[in-house]
């Protein structure tokens, strides 16, 4: 009787368990519910956000960062010097999170926010539409001499550090700047709506000078970036690992050049010396901020002029053979990095690495176009370096070569002008293969003198200030706009220029550029990449139509981390395959769809091609070029224990990793200090009251939760 006495206890006492774990159950999932719910009524998350990020180079760190856990301000707008002034002189509620318009976001004003010490953080407005993104009158966030301390001129008493030309007089140098906060733009207008209306004027605008009391509406910033220092400091972080999941905290810059040799030749070709004319271009910039890199003048203009040159001299690939030049042309990239992609290509001909093995012994001159849209006195500008010119041979030859240029620009409405013959290169990859081997260069340019593009690397630098803007919703793709007629003639100009350097014969006049090429390509950079050139180029797979189909804006024109090509990159081999390549009638087995580096002297590309009369169906075609990509990856991370970080010699631009969930921006009420201590106090009385309770119901469940103590008894 004793024990079934006690295994009844047993069984109540379990049961008692029982209940309490289950009742704990539920109050855990109301919780997390009601956690969630609470969540979503707390903070409202701004998806439009776009951070300036961290990049390091072999002696500093250079961008922004937020702290761990993120940076936390109330929200003022700065829309001009008044409320400006307001933070600076009499904000109370510090710290804050400045909200700037496109116009106000600038040195002078940024410098002035950080040296009041009262910000954690800035958003700049910058959406599509023009009222609340206007264009400033000038942007860039460069320096005033780019590339100065790797390119030509470095420590030249007379033209070193722009003695002679200030080449970007815009230039504010922000992005060389190391900023101990934050800094994102919005880029969605009903979101940049909300920050202004529901949050900053519904709480925080003062009135008429006087802060407004709480609550306040306020803003946290996560942009978190894992390196610091310097890129010596982060890659020797990265490769010493000190757990099974090692840290990576930051990636080297790098791509791929595209390089296309012109000239059909024999298999057993061996090129000779002084037998290439290198026809050079650009294909990255940067910006302050992540995957916003526009690039319509800086680099576009001169991709689109060079390309279209090709395109027009393969209608005369029959007029050069074994007694002409051949035309190797080069797109570079990471330039706007210290000179990554060519940097990288000089590199690789000392090494043997190139196709053909090819050497500066085999470059006879150089013709880079460099910046083409807003031309200075309506005129294309040559430019030639006056340091190559005390070799007389050199010099003669750079005379001959402009005064060609010009002959051919007269027969264009007179387009080109010579600069002044002591004035040096502007910011060029021209300047890193004199820095090699003297030979005759020409840089053909927009500028006179001092840049006329006023947003060089810049988020501004846009098909609407070039006048190349169409709508993407109508017949955009053929329309034909300004700039694309000047572009025409540019490369015109351009086509002409290189047959006869190459040949020694004056140029056919019946070289010209396709002017609805040029339009098609200035579509397709600067308004939507999903447009049928591209289709036509593309993989013939349904992958590669499906990743067009999916962009919503245009290319990022931005060297990145190395390790996976760019979509830039894929596209500009793809464009100039096109252009001077031979479609295969039949297709081979040689013919692939891989776009991988090759040192095989042809290469084969297979491409969707043009729609048929269905328009549903394409032609696929197999095409056959001497068009490859090499390495545009800095030498200073491949050489073993290299202790050249703090010179001029290779590029060490690195990109810093994202810290886990790094990025975040999200609005929120904040109350004042003493409801925030009184809500604390609350809540700890109502833990410990709860606690109490718990405590008292355990002492007491015998009774609370007793049962019939009557244990029935049976006879044995």
């Amino acid at each position: 009787m004793i024990r079934q006495g006690n295994e009844k206890e047993k069984g109540r006492m379990t049961r008692l368990r029982c209940y309490r774990q289950f009742i704990l159950f539920i109050l855990s999932c109301i919780s997390l519910g009601a956690s969630e719910r609470i969540s979503s009524k707390t903070y409202v998350i701004v998806s439009g956000n776009v951070a300036c990020i961290r990049r390091l180079n072999g002696t500093h760190q250079v961008g922004c960062s937020s702290e761990i856990n993120g940076n936390v301000g109330v929200l003022h707008y700065i829309n001009d010097t008044d409320s400006l002034n307001w933070l600076i002189n009499s904000g109370p509620h510090q710290p804050y999170v400045a909200l700037l318009t496109s116009l106000n976001f600038n040195r002078d004003t940024v410098q002035q926010l950080r040296n009041s010490k009262k910000i954690t953080g800035i958003i700049v407005i910058h959406t599509d539409d023009s009222a609340t993104t206007p264009l400033p009158d000038s942007f860039s966030p460069a320096d005033k001499c780019p590339g100065d301390l790797y390119g030509l001129y470095h420590n030249n008493q007379e033209y070193g550090n722009c003695k002679k030309v200030t080449w970007n007089e815009d230039g504010n140098g922000m992005f060389f700047e190391d900023f101990e906060f934050p800094i994102s733009i919005v880029t969605n207008k009903n979101e940049t709506d909300y920050l202004i209306n529901n949050c900053y004027l519904k709480f925080n605008q003062p009135t008429q000078g006087v802060p407004r009391e709480y609550p306040l509406c306020a803003v946290q910033m996560k942009s978190r970036m894992a390196a610091a220092k310097d890129s010596e400091t982060c890659i020797r972080r990265t490769n010493t690992p000190t757990n099974l999941n090692p840290d990576k905290y930051c990636d080297a810059l790098g791509d791929k050049n595209v390089i296309g040799f012109f000239k059909d030749v024999p298999e057993d070709y061996k090129p000779e010396k002084k037998s290439i004319i290198l026809a050079m271009a650009r294909m990255d910039s940067y910006s302050l901020f992540e995957n916003i890199y526009p690039s319509a003048d800086n680099q576009v203009s001169g991709i689109v002029a060079l390309l279209a040159a090709a395109e027009a001299l393969r209608k005369y690939k029959d007029h050069f053979d074994n007694t002409t030049k051949d035309i190797l042309f080069t797109f570079l990239n990471g330039e706007a990095f210290d000179y990554i992609g060519s940097t990288r290509m000089l590199y690789d001909m000392d090494k043997g690495a190139l196709p053909l093995k090819l050497k500066m012994d085999h470059v006879d001159r150089i013709v880079e176009v460099n910046q083409l849209a807003y031309r200075e006195e309506g005129r294309i500008w040559i430019h030639a370096d006056p340091v190559s010119r005390n070799d007389p041979n050199i010099s003669s030859e750079i005379d001959d070569m402009i005064s060609t240029i010009l002959d051919i620009g007269k027969n264009l409405s007179d387009i080109v002008g010579a600069v002044n013959q002591t004035q040096p290169l502007p910011p060029a990859s021209t300047q890193k293969f004199l820095q090699k081997t003297p030979v005759p260069a020409l840089v053909l340019t927009d500028h006179k003198k001092t840049f006329t593009n006023k947003y060089y690397n810049s988020r501004f630098d846009l098909a609407k200030t070039i006048s190349a803007m169409v709508n993407a919703s109508d017949n955009g793709y053929n329309h034909v706009t300004d700039q694309a007629s000047n572009l025409t003639v540019a490369a015109t100009l351009l086509a002409r220029s290189l047959y006869t350097l190459a040949t020694g014969s004056p140029a056919p006049e019946g070289l010209m550029a396709e002017q609805q090429s040029v339009t098609h390509m200035l579509y397709c950079f600067l308004i939507s990449p999903n447009c049928e050139l591209f289709k036509q180029v593309i993989p013939p797979a349904r992958e590669a139509f499906d990743d067009l189909a999916s962009q919503k804006s245009p290319y990022p024109f931005y060297v990145s981390v190395y390790g996976q090509i760019n979509n830039v990159t894929r596209i500009i081999q793809r464009l100039l395959t096109h252009y001077i390549g031979t479609v295969e009638k039949n297709h081979t087995e040689s013919c692939t769809s891989s776009e991988k580096a090759s040192l095989q002297l042809y290469n084969y590309l297979w491409m969707a091609g043009p729609l048929n009369s269905d328009n549903k169906t394409r032609t696929v075609t197999c095409v056959k070029s001497r068009v490859t990509q090499t390495k545009a990856y800095s030498p200073a991370f491949e050489i073993t224990d290299y202790n050249g970080w703090g010179g001029f010699q290779y590029s060490t631009w690195t990109e810093s990793s994202w810290a886990t969930n790094a990025l975040l921006l999200r609005v929120f009420l904040i109350p004042s200090k003493a409801m925030e201590v009184g809500l604390l106090c609350t809540g700890i009385f109502f833990i410990l009251a709860s606690l109490g309770l718990v405590y008292f119901i355990t002492r007491k469940s015998t009774s609370l939760f007793s049962l019939d103590n009557e244990i029935e008894m049976t006879p044995r």
